[in-house]
């Protein structure tokens, strides 16, 4: 059983391997070692499930690299929090910012914060982390310097300017980890950089907290006791084991010897819940929908009739409930999240065209309209006379979305429709994608609140496969100037009422020309104990997504409290 979460990895693996694989190689560390850190006595171990020791660990340390340790989330830090959940701000290294226009971007400096080395964090950090990534591209791994002017600091503030309008650059801004400029200005490569402190060092960072101790199968990290938000920190010590296999993971969990671990549990309420329903929870908080793309070259998915009848024809609550077993809520066909964007929602678009709502009826209407037509054997016909028949891809192994393949090929044999499954290696599914390869495809989503991320995403054409170039992300080939000119100018804007008006028009050609099809939103698969740390976020409280990735983890660990005995 394989986790979609290896899906949004590999995605955006693939989005970046350009830039980073083979030019961040980590360096493997064959003794174990140990700072002058010490937790606290009798303070409480966390131990954490994220990391994959394949099957042991390499020590890297650099918060840019793709093959960092994934406890780098819990020691550097970034100017915001954005929840993806709610898109509620939260200012964390910054303390306030100002759009002066849509070029220049200023942000207001915490004062008082230290690095873990005891110097002084400034806004020279801040500006001279913006210009190694543009010194070195191969960091830049959001091409945030394809925009970017100049980036400048000031006394306390830091001005950044662009040299195009580009407001939703802001996201990735706030998701860049800040070093420090005494630390790494010296540093000759920070591509190939691994950041391995000394013995008896850690990483020097401002974050919550510090490496103790690295061995290639286990390291821990405890409480920086210098830390700028010291207070909200609780006493504990985090025990990040080496991982092997998802069949091991489960095993450990259902034993209680994680107390917080992202898994895909087929069944979670049996392997974790039920083995100690006081303590034991889930939240598998939903990040942008899970898609079905359809090849928009090729016939029959270049008629807008015959792709608006696939929207009636497919039944995502059927999906969502039997193929995802009830953890991905069925998405709404806008492409937005809800009910985080529900500002954003034009409710009058489902009104018209009523797609959350599946009919084969409307679908056959539809498909007759255009010259299809059952016949007595059930089978639709098409103008040419022979049976609609074509294939649908998922990657081997990822039996959801198998199972959900299975029954869109029972939902559309409701209309005639000969779907065959087939299920690729992974790099192959990858492959097919990037070059136009396929009939009909699954693509996931992003755990960012900015709709304008995911319409970019999917419907720009720069995006689109174009001759030797793959698709990287727009793989269903939707080429509309209207969209790029919708997607270009949400760039020029700062008010939250300019952006809803230009999202509620993409909203409007998801409807109505349905470029792809919404399925279901992605779960981050999350599980965690309230035997030893409470205060995680959960469906009442979604103060933040809960993955281990930065900086969702600087959120949360301020959050968690120890459990009263």
């Amino acid at each position: 059983m394989k986790s979609k979460k290896l899906l949004v990895f590999a995605i955006l693996a693939l989005l970046i391997s350009s830039i980073l694989t083979g030019c961040s190689k980590s360096t493997t560390s064959t003794s174990s070692k140990s700072s002058n850190n010490s937790s606290t006595p009798g303070a409480q171990p966390m131990t954490i499930a994220t990391d994959d020791g394949s099957p042991t660990f390499q020590e890297n340390w650099n918060p840019f690299s793709v093959n960092a340790r994934k406890g780098v989330a819990w020691m550097y830090e970034t100017l915001y929090y954005i929840s993806s959940q709610t898109g509620d701000e939260t200012p964390w290294l910054a303390t306030s910012y100002k759009w002066n226009s849509s070029t220049d971007l200023v942000y207001t400096i915490r004062d008082g914060v230290k690095w873990n080395d005891g110097q002084p964090f400034t806004a020279k950090d801040v500006a001279f982390t913006f210009n190694m990534l543009k010194n070195f591209p191969a960091l830049d791994s959001h091409g945030l310097w394809t925009t970017l002017e100049s980036v400048t600091a000031n006394g306390n503030t830091v001005d950044i300017k662009f040299s195009k309008p580009d407001t939703p650059a802001f996201t990735y801004i706030n998701q860049i980890p800040i070093v420090p400029e005494h630390i790494w200005s010296k540093v000759d490569d920070p591509v190939q950089y691994t950041n391995i402190p000394a013995d008896g060092k850690t990483p020097v960072a401002t974050g919550a907290f510090e490496l103790q101790k690295f061995t290639p199968y286990q390291y821990t990290l405890v409480p920086y006791k210098g830390y700028w938000q010291a207070d909200k920190i609780h006493e504990s010590q985090l025990i990040f084991p080496a991982l092997n296999g998802a069949d091991t993971v489960d095993m450990n969990l259902s034993q209680g010897k994680y107390d917080w671990t992202q898994a895909y549990v087929p069944d979670v309420q049996k392997t974790y819940i039920d083995k100690d329903p006081k303590n034991n929870h889930y939240w598998y908080a939903q990040s942008a929908a899970s898609n079905i793309v359809m090849n928009l070259n090729e016939k029959p998915f270049n008629n807008v009739k015959f792709r608006q009848a696939m929207e009636y024809a497919i039944d995502t609550k059927e999906l969502s409930a039997k193929g995802e077993n009830g953890y991905d809520a069925p998405a709404d066909r806008s492409g937005l999240h809800l009910p985080g964007q529900n500002d954003y929602l034009d409710q009058s678009l489902e009104a018209k065209y009523g797609y959350n709502t599946p009919s084969s009826d409307k679908a056959l209407s539809l498909l007759k309209s255009i010259g299809y037509k059952k016949n007595s054997s059930g089978k639709l016909i098409g103008p040419d006379g022979k049976q609609v028949a074509f294939s649908i891809e998922v990657p081997t192994g990822w039996t959801d979305w198998i199972t959900c393949t299975k029954l869109i090929k029972n939902q559309l044999a409701k209309i005639g429709i000969d779907l065959t499954v087939k299920t690729p290696e992974v790099a192959a599914w990858s492959k097919d994608l990037g070059t136009g390869s396929f009939d009909m495809s699954f693509t996931t989503g992003l755990n960012l609140y900015d709709p304008w991320f995911y319409y970019n995403l999917y419907l720009n054409s720069s995006n689109a496969h174009s001759g030797d170039k793959n698709a990287a992300g727009n793989y269903e080939g939707w080429k509309d100037p209207k969209t790029d000119q919708l997607l270009d100018q949400y760039k020029s804007v700062t008010s939250d009422a300019d952006k809803k008006k230009i999202i509620q028009q993409l909203e409007a050609i998801m409807y109505e020309q349905v470029p792809l099809i919404p399925l279901f939103y992605n779960a981050n698969w999350n599980q965690y104990s309230t035997k030893k740390f409470v205060g995680w976020p959960d469906a009442k409280n979604p103060y933040a997504t809960p993955t281990f990735a930065m900086p969702d983890v600087e959120m949360i660990m301020t959050h968690l409290t120890l459990a009263s005995k």
